[in-house]
């Protein structure tokens, strides 16, 4: 488990293009030694280059690897999918697949964890989720502060929330708007609310939920098995937790999925499960992002 290794520094929304290029001219531009040809070669400043190190790997669309010529990041699948039909982060689906893999990394985006998987809250105060969480660390061996704290609420909020005086559409730098605004999963309610809000059919594309749910039950969906619907919804580490779904939303999404066939939908002495049916689950990025129907 980790807090503040992104040095306070919120995911913004240029960086994950920032990120993509600077493998692309150096899968060593991170190591330590390199410092000052990232901070030339990337444009910021050496705090930030250390958070975007952090938001690589917190996010997978890297992983690190100890050589002897320093650290050589490894893009993840994912990275190449995004390099080659979305480089500046523009689909809806790009932005879920990284909240998604925040949401899953329990060990490097801990805050991110608690809040979509443990926190059973869907409205919060700062106050709230500091004490919880602040609980939560310590309850899993990990003493810290509650300054360092309230500086991972900051950041999580700040990656999620923007200015509601910030446009997008009318600045010259992006580096300041908040690289998950777009998805509003978080919004804020008068001063001090903040709210996970419900995620509507329209906002998730089918192809990233079935990749979702299949990747999140690995296992069954390898051996064409069944998963308990119940257990998408409130399952740690499932669709329903992370893209905060109402069963009914998903139970329709699930449908529209099983006349695409990639799923068969069963009801056993009134359970309802999915049924993995041998659908090639990964090459369904691909056609989220190729399919001309879009």
């Amino acid at each position: 488990m980790v807090v503040n290794k992104h040095g306070s520094f919120y995911m913004r929304s240029g960086w994950g293009t920032k990120i993509i290029r600077a493998v692309e001219a150096d899968d060593m531009i991170f190591t330590p030694s390199k410092e000052q040809d990232a901070i030339d070669n990337v444009g910021l400043g050496r705090i930030m280059i250390k958070a975007l190190r952090y938001w690589s790997e917190a996010m997978q669309l890297t992983e690190e690897e100890k050589t002897q010529g320093g650290i050589k990041l490894i893009p993840e699948p994912i990275y190449d999918e995004i390099k080659q039909y979305d480089l500046y982060f523009q689909r809806q689906g790009s932005l879920l697949l990284m909240h998604r893999n925040l949401a899953l990394n329990k060990e490097n985006a801990t805050a991110w964890y608690w809040m979509f998987n443990e926190y059973s809250a869907n409205s919060f105060t700062k106050t709230q989720f500091v004490e919880g969480f602040h609980a939560y660390l310590a309850v899993n061996g990990m003493k810290i502060k509650k300054d360092a704290v309230e500086k991972e609420f900051n950041c999580l909020k700040n990656t999620y929330i923007g200015d509601s005086n910030f446009d997008k559409k009318s600045i010259m730098d992006e580096d300041t708007y908040p690289f998950l605004a777009p998805l509003k999963i978080l919004q804020t309610k008068g001063k001090t609310i903040i709210e996970k809000r419900l995620l509507t059919e329209k906002e998730i594309p089918l192809e990233i939920l079935i990749y979702a749910i299949a990747m999140d039950n690995f296992i069954a969906s390898k051996n064409g098995n069944q998963v308990n619907i119940d257990r998408l919804m409130e399952g740690k580490n499932q669709v329903g937790k992370y893209f905060n779904l109402k069963y009914s939303r998903l139970l329709d999404m699930l449908m529209e999925a099983e006349n695409k066939k990639y799923i068969n939908l069963n009801n056993n002495f009134g359970n309802r499960f999915i049924e993995f049916n041998g659908y090639d689950y990964k090459s369904l990025i691909k056609k989220y992002y190729t399919d001309k129907e879009r």
